[in-house]
């Protein structure tokens, strides 16, 4: 009997530590790759040219969003709303965004359209969800490396802030 029971102590101890360690794996932030020439893949998500990728599990689960860890970025435009011309994004949008890469080759510009697509990704800026499109350099993971940027933003885009943002993913399934 005290064997059972021990027995069954163990099982429901490793199921328990299971448990808990898979939770902590879905919940660890994932790192940005903000560098253009060398993007994240994933077999679960085609990043597009104006995505900032971001590394994902070899595993997701639908309905499950994944986060990046904390980044800084330089918005240089917002817009209120966008005109989803080119279907799941806006021309105009992405023109902007294609000018500030050449400006910017070895940082990541990425946009968010706020075009209906259910494989976008979504930005979460200073604690907040993003409504609105807008344009953004990647900056660095620190206030200063994001400041020192900046200084350099400014002198083409005047309106230029930095932000402290998150980058997510959930593969939607009903």
């Amino acid at each position: 009997m005290r064997k059972q029971t021990r027995l069954i102590r163990i099982i429901f101890a490793g199921l328990i530590a299971a448990v808990m360690t898979s939770a902590i794996v879905a919940q660890t932030p994932l790192k940005v790759c903000p560098d253009p020439a060398s993007p994240c893949k994933s077999k679960h998500k085609k990043f597009e040219t104006y995505d900032l990728p971001f590394t994902l599990p070899k595993t997701i689960k639908p309905n499950v969003t994944y986060q990046s860890s904390p980044f800084f970025a330089v918005i240089l435009k917002n817009w209120a709303d966008s005109d989803c011309d080119g279907g799941e994004y806006s021309t105009a949008i992405e023109r902007f965004r294609v000018q500030a890469q050449k400006l910017f080759p070895g940082r990541k510009a990425f946009a968010d359209n706020m075009c209906p697509d259910m494989g976008a990704l979504g930005y979460v800026i200073n604690g907040k969800p993003h409504v609105g499109a807008f344009v953004a350099v990647y900056a660095g993971e620190t206030q200063a490396d994001a400041d020192e940027f900046l200084a350099k933003a400014k002198e083409k885009y005047k309106a230029a802030k930095v932000a402290k943002m998150r980058v997510s993913f959930e593969r939607i399934e009903q």
